[in-house]
């Protein structure tokens, strides 16, 4: 059992059912189902959403930094981020960048153990090249994904 899944079962004294927990839950606005409220209650899920978080903790006696220290996430700020009134200017295009970022600063690092290990102290790649990468020294410099070829490395 997860720690996350230990403190919902502990919260839950009154001895819900998954059943109930997900209907309460959805009178209170969430779309929390009760399959996903039994997989959390056994411990049986995977990285935890905020509106997950936010449906347990609606109806649970449990406040909402609990539930992310146990999930193992920053509990500390528990108000949705609010961007500051200069971002009233930017375009449509320009907010869903700016959400898209944000998203991607709250993955997982996707970054592969073996690209991790060719690094050096510095971040630094060693020189060692992934398998299946070219090692041809007259390779063409790369394009990049708009505009002219990229320049070449210092």
């Amino acid at each position: 059992m997860t720690a996350l899944s230990e403190l919902l079962v502990a919260a839950n004294a009154a001895g819900l059912s998954a059943r109930s927990l997900a209907k309460q839950a959805q009178e209170a606005g969430f779309t929390i189902n009760h399959d996903t409220a039994a997989r959390y209650l056994r411990g049986d899920h995977g990285r935890p959403d905020e509106d997950t978080l936010r449906a347990f903790a609606s109806v649970l006696p449990v406040r909402l930094a609990d539930l992310r220290a146990a999930a193992r996430l920053p509990a500390e700020e528990t108000e949705p981020y609010r961007p500051p009134a200069e971002a009233s200017r930017l375009t449509r295009r320009q907010r869903r960048a700016v959400d898209e970022i944000i998203r991607a600063m709250l993955e997982p690092s996707t970054a592969s153990v073996t690209e991790l290990a060719d690094r050096q102290p510095s971040g630094r790649p060693t020189g060692r090249r992934r398998p299946g990468a070219s090692s041809s020294a007259n390779e063409a410099p790369r394009a990049a994904r708009r505009g002219g070829a990229e320049p070449p490395a210092k």
